[in-house]
């Protein structure tokens, strides 16, 4: 029998530190739960349009290697065949240029290739450098491209990274972004193509970005591409609650009975380690629900849409702390025997730079706990006007 660890804590001491009214109260229930290369598309003639792109191949895809090489972007054979390699050339070069990097040559990336012998081009931080600094290459190829460039996801997730009112990016995230790069000396560009978070992970695996700092959870299958670093926070996994859907599953069983063997409707969303690993293996009895937004899953609690939310307990505690009335419809659940972990995640063979951000995260006793960000952060966590 698993053991379980109930706690009903009143908001009224929890305010004492987070401003929440002392009228409402929280119920947090803590809950043990037992675990239970690709290849190239194939080639297509480019069309009268002169856009170059992955699988067109000729006359004018080989000229396009043959100036990537001579600038120092391309390593590949010049056969005249847009690949994988080709692609990420020309991406790198759309990057020094300050061009939008989607690895697509259209007018603009042509007009910059044809200037580029005015223009320093940028040495692939896979190459190896000839260098008298003797630094490891990946360590030197930042260096000497003078950006670290750093992959965040696209939409707004405070306190880790947002916009604020004036456009500037904002959070945690973004401060160790920025402070890598200090450490290394060189300029920080903070890539947010990236539209759900594992397309954060592609892109540093496909060397688009040095680094991924972006409320990343530590999983096996994304080990499997990259590295990690040593976590930057660690947090438990929660759950939100609709306690009227609870209690009709609950009828004689207790409310942590009906949590550890949930067989209901589970909100998560979707591109989430959440919605990908951490449901089909902390409840396999559940119906998977995936929403677009941790909004829509909210709001699918609060109306009873679905038996509960998943996700770290931070975002679950968040919502309690913004809107304490919503804890007389929803109660959290702490799961104690769960760790969500975030990382940074590193290309797979840049093992000097990943040493160094360890290094970086150590000597600053680097590892937050949910109630450190709580504290660093007041005014994301306070109550909605």
């Amino acid at each position: 029998m698993v053991g379980i660890g109930i706690l009903f804590p009143s908001l009224t001491s929890f305010s004492q530190t987070h401003q929440a009214p002392a009228t409402i109260r929280e119920t947090t229930t803590l809950v043990t739960v037992p675990s239970s290369s690709p290849n190239n598309p194939a080639a297509k003639p480019p069309e009268s349009n002169p856009e170059l792109s992955l699988g067109t191949y000729g006359t004018a895809v080989k000229q396009l290697q043959k100036q990537l090489k001579q600038n120092g972007y391309f390593t590949g054979p010049i056969d005249g065949i847009y690949d994988q390699t080709t692609e990420l050339a020309v991406y790198n070069f759309q990057i020094s240029m300050g061009l939008l990097a989607d690895g697509v040559v259209g007018q603009e990336t042509l007009k910059s290739l044809n200037n580029s012998s005015l223009l320093t081009a940028w040495t692939p931080v896979s190459t190896p450098l000839n260098s008298s600094s003797n630094l490891p290459p990946d360590i030197q190829g930042i260096l000497d491209r003078g950006i670290l460039v750093v992959a965040v996801l696209g939409t707004d997730n405070p306190p880790f990274f947002s916009e604020n009112s004036q456009g500037k990016l904002t959070g945690l995230d973004i401060d160790l972004g920025q402070a890598i790069a200090t450490e290394l000396g060189v300029k920080v560009k903070f890539d947010r193509s990236a539209k759900v978070f594992n397309e954060v992970v592609d892109l540093v695996y496909q060397h688009k970005a040095d680094i991924g700092i972006s409320k990343l959870s530590i999983s096996m299958a994304r080990a499997k591409k990259v590295l990690f670093s040593s976590p930057y926070v660690s947090m438990r996994q929660g759950l939100l609650v609709n306690r009227l859907e609870l209690a009709k599953k609950a009828q004689n069983k207790r409310p942590e009975e009906v949590i550890q063997n949930l067989d209901g409707k589970l909100g998560v969303i979707k591109g989430t380690q959440y919605a990908l690993f951490f449901a089909k293996t902390r409840f396999p009895q559940a119906q998977v629900v995936e929403f677009e937004t941790w909004d829509d899953v909210v709001e699918a609690v609060k109306k009873g849409e679905v038996l509960a939310a998943y996700r770290d307990e931070l975002e679950v505690k968040k919502i309690v702390l913004a809107q304490p009335d919503s804890a007389l419809d929803i109660q959290t659940v702490a799961l104690t025997d769960t760790k969500d972990a975030l990382a940074m995640v590193i290309p797979w063979d840049y093992d000097h730079f990943l040493a160094f951000v360890n290094t970086y995260l150590d000597l600053n006793n680097l590892n937050y706990t949910v109630e450190q960000l709580i504290n660093k952060y007041p005014d994301i966590f306070k109550q909605e006007s």
